[in-house]
């Protein structure tokens, strides 16, 4: 018995029981066809968007005819996600229309109007060199193909090499699951009649679902996920618990993969590899629409990496997934992390996008940075070998600035740089004794890390000169007495253990506004 809706205007009740079922008619992300004698793998070629009628963008639907390599590829319309409306078909094919092509119109929503299986193999398998899917309520699309055999003709005219499209329900059908608002009240074939019956209140309750789906790509797809649903949740957020929630529930060692699409983004699926296209800004107004890979890290978050668009290239699914997470190290690991000359610090940081992931194209950046002859930067392997680091561990010279954990000073950088040779760095006069000479009044301002045996010295002898540091030479400082422990904190974290124990020094954080003092019992940080 084949599915159908009793009525036009409720849909809730009887697709409910079905969110479960499995649409499957692939091995996800496994060629269709494999010969076992060459080795030779058949994929299924697919153009999808975000939005709905998103293939009609110029730059978008150029590609789909390409693909098929005719001008005037023939098409076969099925808008069976929309209930087989009129004016969907005919904004749905109107790009074709604009060029000539012969369109034929596929009706299955309903049993009275849907054609015999040799007809619809004769429209599925042979006629078509393109097959478009409307928008609309995947769900109901996935259960009515499914019971008269249509998705299973599709997938035989995917192996003859004929192009899959469409947008939203035309977008995640072709994925292993998906996310989508079938269950929403107005989705159904008199949408805007049923919304003009709803209250306000009724209009936002209802639920995001996530359903299997035909399984050629092997991701969780969420289209539109730079919007909102008509209940006002953002569907990225759905879709990160969505996809906790079910990798959860399979276990951490079998990752299940988020592709997300923007409204105003494509994405070209051919010879088993994705390529990424982007039409403009994101509908939220952050970044540039693009695609998105959504996983959950170790730490049990979901991570949602936006990826470059329109680089021209082609990737395995596999491969866009693993530079999304180098990405995420890369962040985690600013050292790592590589930006083009072409790309400025700026634009880093807002392709980062709602997740606050670097985008694995900075990464990925190899265009050299250009230089001339007279600014090009000296080459470590090149310079003559470092001397060794002074015996006073706060001495700042050429010599031991990599050695140097604490800050460094400024004038000194800037006479550095303006040497042109390592030599003239070297013969740079190094700065005053004084400069980073540990006294209990300048302890609470240096960020750097402190000698504890040479601040206790410090601490202890500068009591009779505290304001004459030069006159004062290190080795002259008497021995200190018994210490106790003292934390000394510098922006909220502690910066180092002091030996200090004379009640005749002044206070060492002299402004009333700062914290208390901790005593610590231990030397350790």
């Amino acid at each position: 018995m084949h599915f159908e809706l009793a009525s036009d205007f409720v849909i809730n009740d009887t697709l409910k029981p079905h969110v479960g079922d499995n649409f499957r008619v692939a091995a996800p992300g496994l060629p269709l066809h494999q010969c076992p004698d060459t080795g030779n793998a058949i994929y299924p070629k697919i153009m999808t968007t975000g939005s709905g009628n998103g293939i009609h963008e110029p730059a978008f639907f150029a590609k789909i005819v390409s693909m098929t390599g005719k001008d005037k590829p023939r098409v076969v319309y099925i808008g069976t996600p929309f209930f087989d409306r009129e004016d969907k078909f005919e904004s749905g094919t109107k790009s074709f229309r604009a060029i000539g092509c012969r369109i034929k119109r596929l009706m299955v929503a309903k049993e009275c109007t849907t054609p015999s299986p040799e007809e619809m193999r004769r429209i599925i398998v042979d006629f078509p060199d393109v097959i478009v899917v409307s928008g609309g309520n995947s769900l109901f699309a996935m259960l009515r193909w499914q019971s008269i055999g249509l998705d299973l003709l599709i997938k035989e005219a995917a192996l003859k090499g004929v192009v899959l499209c469409g947008g939203s329900a035309g977008c995640g059908c072709w994925f292993d699951t998906m996310q989508t608002d079938s269950l929403k009240p107005e989705a159904c074939k008199l949408s805007e009649r049923v919304l003009t019956e709803l209250s306000a209140e009724e209009r936002l309750n209802w639920s995001f679902v996530r359903i299997s789906c035909m399984g050629y790509l092997n991701a969780f797809c969420v289209p539109h996920i730079d919007t909102k649903g008509t209940n006002e949740v953002a569907r990225v957020d759905i879709a990160k618990k969505m996809l906790l929630d079910a990798q959860l529930e399979s276990g951490m060692e079998n990752p299940i993969i988020g592709f997300g699409v923007d409204e105003l983004a494509g994405v070209v699926y051919e010879h088993g590899k994705v390529t990424i296209m982007s039409l403009g800004k994101r509908k939220n107004g952050i970044g540039e629409a693009t695609c998105h890979i959504l996983y959950v890290d170790q730490r049990r978050e979901v991570m949602c990496i936006p990826l470059t668009p329109n680089t021209g290239e082609a990737a395995t699914l596999e491969e866009l997934i693993e530079r999304a997470m180098r990405s995420v190290e890369a962040l985690q690991s600013p050292l790592d992390l590589i930006v083009s000359e072409e790309i400025s610090i700026s634009h880093a940081v807002h392709r980062r996008g709602v997740s606050g992931a670097v985008d694995w194209g900075l990464i990925e950046a190899t265009a050299p940075v250009k230089t001339t002859e007279a600014d090009a930067p000296l080459v470590a392997d090149q310079l003559p070998p470092l001397p060794p680091p002074p015996s006073h561990p706060h001495q700042r010279t050429p010599s031991n600035l990599l050695y140097s954990p604490a800050p460094l000073n400024i004038e000194r950088i800037a006479n550095d740089m303006n040497a042109t040779t390592f030599e003239e760095r070297c013969a740079t006069p190094p700065p005053p004794p004084h400069t980073h000479q540990r006294t209990p009044s300048n302890l609470q301002y240096s960020p750097a890390l402190h000698n504890i045996g040479r601040t206790s010295e410090d601490a202890h002898g500068i009591n009779s000169c505290r304001n004459d540091h030069d006159k004062v030479p290190v080795g002259e400082l008497p021995p200190p007495p018994a210490p106790s422990s003292v934390g000394l904190f510098h922006q909220g974290r502690m910066a180092a253990v002091v030996e200090q124990h004379n009640p005749n020094l002044p206070p060492l954080f002299p402004r009333g506004d700062l914290p208390a003092i901790k005593v610590c019992n231990s030397h350790s940080i």
